[in-house]
């Protein structure tokens, strides 16, 4: 979703150069058949990305809404580690590996 993004920022760059080309070159940009296709179609690529940045910000939103739903387990896993980790401070006959931390929270 970010290198889209960023793609679709760069393309709507790329359409205003074109149009302000197509404007400083232009004569009479009504009497212009090329200048006028070149409006259309940035128009309609215009269109299309804004689409698809209205989803992707949709997306986004869902993905972060899930992501919050994780971080209270989160903390409570990040406690009980950095807790059996600490134990070893006490007496080195308290190290654990991972493999009990994995168990002991499941």
């Amino acid at each position: 979703m970010i290198i889209e993004g960023a793609e679709n920022k760069k393309a709507l760059t790329d359409i205003e150069n074109q149009i302000l080309d197509v404007l400083a070159n232009a004569k009479n940009i009504l009497e212009d058949e090329k200048g006028i296709e070149v409006l259309q179609a940035s128009k309609s690529k215009s269109n299309e990305i804004a689409e698809k940045q209205t989803i992707a910000e949709k997306t986004e939103k869902k993905i972060d809404n899930a992501r919050s739903l994780y971080q209270p387990m989160s903390k409570e896993a990040a406690h009980l580690f950095f807790g059996i980790s600490d134990l070893a401070n006490i007496d080195p006959m308290y190290q654990y590996s991972l493999t009990y931390y994995i168990d002991l929270f499941t």
